[in-house]
């Protein structure tokens, strides 16, 4: 709790008051990252707690050897509940090889799913879209130990990468052992970026005494998205984003059945409102409508489970000033089975970026 208080102090001075870090050391050590705390009220019938105050940090290091090479590391803290933990998230070497080339050694994310690779510190609610944390999207995105080619030419960038499914937040080996992933983005306009990307995962397989007896690529995820910032006025822009994936099936397929894969897709809109001589700097009403539809063993002869869930997360920002942020709004969930019982939880949050 003590390194939560510096952290969140130490922040909040760094980011009212514009601080920089002056004379060479600025030119090879940076920090960065952000903060937030917020109380948090559960909808759901006899939750326990029925409320809570939660906080969480996110800094980054990042060391330049020159401006072709930097390393960085990522650390998260975060005390829910009364119970509090440190973890090193990112830990990785970067070097631009040629202007429009670099390469990324180590662990960090997967370059699959913008719902869970954007900046946690301009998010539009408090909680990243729902299907970050479900199983079908964390065989297939995540973080994890690789490699990573980036080529950015012009308004097309490419990223291709591959892991070996040993990092602190994926499957051992004797699981999900390998992946490629790539992805395609497209800045279209000044306003507009369409983006594509698949990952290919790979599972062993294995004998009776649990030993590999070959490698075969069993299972493919698909994402793709659209972002808009559209300027309706010199005071106000319209922010939109859509993403659509689709997980394959990765258990074993057993005769008299067949694996169906998962799907899911979201649609955000909001608008943000500059304000001029006032207490806020601009405020943004949100809305996000998420629809989830996760993978399953299907048993020939069966009728198909009726375990889709649909989210709806809406939140009002009132921006403080660029970097400060309050966070109004809550989460309702729904369920197709009729025998779950929707919910809606609500909460008061606080984001600070640095």
């Amino acid at each position: 709790m003590k390194y939560a208080l510096c952290i969140v102090a130490l922040v909040a001075t760094l980011s009212f008051a514009g601080s920089t870090f002056d004379g060479g050391c600025a030119d090879t050590f940076g920090i960065n990252g952000y903060t937030k705390a917020w109380f948090y009220m559960f909808g759901a019938e006899n939750s326990d707690p029925e409320n809570t105050f939660r906080g969480y940090n996110w800094t980054a290091f990042t060391a330049r050897l020159n401006d072709d090479v930097y390393g960085c590391v990522g650390t998260q803290f975060k005390t829910y509940d009364g119970n509090s933990s440190i973890q090193v998230c990112d830990a990785f070497l970067n070097m631009n090889i040629v202007p429009e080339l670099s390469i990324r050694a180590g662990q960090f994310k997967i370059p699959f799913g913008w719902a869970f690779n954007c900046s946690g510190g301009g998010l539009y609610f408090l909680d990243r879209a729902a299907v970050t944390g479900t199983e079908d999207f964390t065989n297939f995105g995540g973080r994890d130990v690789g490699i990573k080619l980036h080529g950015q030419f012009d308004m097309v960038g490419i990223d291709v990468a591959y892991f070996n499914g040993t990092g602190s937040y994926t499957d051992a080996d004797d699981a999900v052992n390998k992946e490629f992933a790539a992805l395609l983005t497209v800045d279209a306009t000044d306003w507009l970026t369409i983006a594509g990307g698949v990952a290919m995962i790979g599972a062993p397989q294995l004998d009776s005494a649990v030993v590999v007896t070959q490698e075969k690529w069993d299972a493919t995820g698909i994402d793709a998205y659209v972002l808009a910032d559209y300027p309706l006025s010199d005071a106000s822009n319209l922010i939109f984003e859509g993403e659509f994936m689709q997980a394959g099936w990765t258990e074993p397929e057993v005769v008299g059945g067949e694996g169906k894969s998962g799907m899911a897709y979201y649609a955000m809109l909001g608008v943000n409102f500059d304000l001029e001589d006032g207490f806020l700097t601009s405020i943004m009403p949100a809305v996000r409508y998420e629809s989830l539809s996760p993978s399953y063993f299907l048993v020939v002869g069966e009728d198909d489970p009726e375990d889709n869930i649909t989210v709806m997360d809406f939140c009002l920002n009132c921006y403080l000033t660029p970097a400060n942020t309050i966070q109004i709004g809550g989460r309702n969930v729904s369920y197709e089975d009729e025998d779950l019982e929707g919910y809606t939880d609500m909460y008061l949050g606080w984001r600070m970026n640095f």
